[in-house]
């Protein structure tokens, strides 16, 4: 069973941006990345979590508590 201690602080942001609904699209522009570069951090996601899709991502993100956590800004 994974924990939030598996995931990095961006892939935690990224799982955040998700919960909120926002697309990969959405998620790149407000962070400032590549939407290749969001597809890698949920495809890490994923693998960490045991999740295949952003649904299964977002129960298990809801289920350990993310959703009530302010959200962090890696340094």
């Amino acid at each position: 069973m994974a924990h939030l201690s598996d995931l990095t602080q961006r892939e935690l942001q990224i799982l955040q941006l998700v919960l909120e609904g926002k697309t990969n699209k959405a998620i790149a522009g407000e962070i400032y990345i590549s939407e290749k570069t969001v597809e890698f951090h949920l495809d890490n996601i994923y693998s960490k979590i045991g999740a295949r899709s952003r649904l299964m991502a977002s129960v298990w993100a809801i289920h350990n508590g993310i959703a009530n956590k302010p959200r962090e800004i890696p340094s």
